[in-house]
């Protein structure tokens, strides 16, 4: 059973259930009807919107009220009447306590459903078939943020910033989940005078483990070096960061893969966490892009140059464009080891003023949850600009973005929902625009 840490000053899971304020102890029976965005069941009661937490459409569930709003409410399942045929024993016994996967209940084939379905609808062109791009549904994940409170290391729960103890990770790549196994008594006593600290643990290609820390407490070079020696060799320890210090290894980077345009990365960098899903969204996006040689591309919101590497070997002039100047420069070094010809290009992508457009005629948009909306407000206005794709992390910044981009005469070609992230309601979307 998961041990939920309760910080002092927070209320427990249990008590930030129903309270005098919000809600009651009254139960109703309620009917499942379908599943909201978020992964949780949507029932009406008196013509009002009901979330319920872990219940599936075509069930009738005893509820408790949880918290009870103007427009909305939320419950939670006391008991099941009777279970939807596609519900399923989850793959981690956490499920339900920690906040990272929201659909192991859910058989895995209905999820790819609900998530075609979400961006079908989301897109609103009837005409249009969203293709599905899969992968295997557990031990996907090539990286992990942990955070630790109080002697307590593990994953946030539900809605909260409360820790759920854990000793395993399904969808944890095994060579990462092992890592951690081995290594989690080591941690515990290191910061066990910390009040808090975050961790991100990242596997790269050849089966290293490194690992950057976020530690509110100050610590001294003897402290990282004596914790780099005790993690070693199961974990490399890439940096820490601490109140008012900061140590740095020497320790060579990660790479992210092994194919001709690899990547390398530090822990805290950003990387796509399923790494077989990455390639076949490359492979797609490629296609439609269909770059040539000689050609002027641009990537917005490069990064490490995930797209903008791949897209450069084909001969085509590739303009790559992000904010960060750290992963910038690494950017840089990796298409000089590959002698590929990209430039990259520092600016702020949500500052109109300052994104570079230049006569390309394709454009590839890759931006963080806050969308890309100046860029697409330039592109709208662009007539040099024939074809766009537009990786999604975000479904309801996409839609504004598309709505934007439609509305400057670009028109829905083709639409993928990957599935970068199984057992969890988020989901990424790649969609192809041209000019009429």
């Amino acid at each position: 059973m998961a041990n939920i840490f309760k910080p002092a000053g927070r209320r427990s899971v249990k008590s930030r259930r129903p309270s005098a304020a919000g809600a009651n102890t009254q139960q109703v029976e309620l009917e499942i009807l379908r599943l909201a965005d978020d992964g949780r069941g949507v029932a009406q009661y008196r013509g009002k919107v009901v979330f319920v937490e872990q219940a599936l459409p075509g069930e009738r569930v005893q509820a408790q009220w949880l918290r009870r709003h103007k427009r909305f409410d939320e419950a939670r399942v006391v008991q099941r009447l009777n279970d939807a045929a596609e519900r399923v024993a989850p793959v981690c016994e956490y499920f339900g306590e920690c906040g990272g996967c929201q659909l192991q209940h859910l058989e895995y084939s209905a999820q790819l459903r609900h998530k075609q379905q979400r961006l079908a609808s989301l897109l609103g062109d009837s005409a249009l078939s969203v293709r599905v791009m899969q992968g295997e549904p557990v031990a996907y994940r090539h990286r992990a943020r942990l955070s630790y409170r109080a002697g307590h290391l593990g994953f946030k729960s539900t809605a909260s910033h409360h820790i759920v103890n854990i000793e395993h990770c399904a969808v944890l790549e095994p060579a990462l989940e092992r890592a951690l196994i081995e290594i989690r008594p080591m941690l515990l006593q290191a910061l066990k005078q910390s009040h808090s600290a975050e961790m991100q643990f990242s596997l790269g290609s050849d089966g290293r483990v490194g690992l950057a820390i976020d530690d509110d407490r100050r610590r001294s070079n003897d402290w990282c070096e004596a914790l780099a020696e005790a993690l070693a060799p199961a974990v490399e320890l890439h940096r820490v960061n601490t109140a008012g210090s900061h140590w740095q290894s020497d320790l060579p980077p990660l790479r992210y893969c092994d194919d001709e345009h690899s990547l390398t990365f530090s822990p805290a960098d950003f990387t796509q966490a399923n790494r077989q899903l990455n390639s076949a969204l490359l492979t797609q996006c490629i296609a439609w892009l269909a770059p040539r040689a000689g050609e002027q591309l641009i990537d917005y919101f490069c990064g490490l140059g995930n797209f903008s590497l791949p897209l450069a070997a084909s001969g085509a002039s590739i303009l790559a464009v992000d904010a960060g100047e750290e992963m910038l420069a690494r950017a840089r070094q990796h298409a000089e080891q590959l002698q590929l010809s990209v430039e990259f290009v520092k600016a702020d992508l949500f500052d109109a003023a300052q994104i570079p457009l230049r006569n390309a005629s394709k454009v590839l948009l890759d931006p963080p949850r806050a969308g890309a909306r100046a860029v697409c407000e330039v592109l709208a206005a662009a007539a040099n600009v024939q074809r766009i794709v537009y990786v999604s992390c975000d479904p309801a910044t996409l839609s504004r973005d598309v709505a934007i981009l439609r509305d400057g005469g670009y028109t829905l070609r083709d639409a993928v929902m990957a599935d970068m992230f199984p057992h969890t309601h988020h989901m990424e979307s790649l969609l192809l625009l041209e000019r009429d």
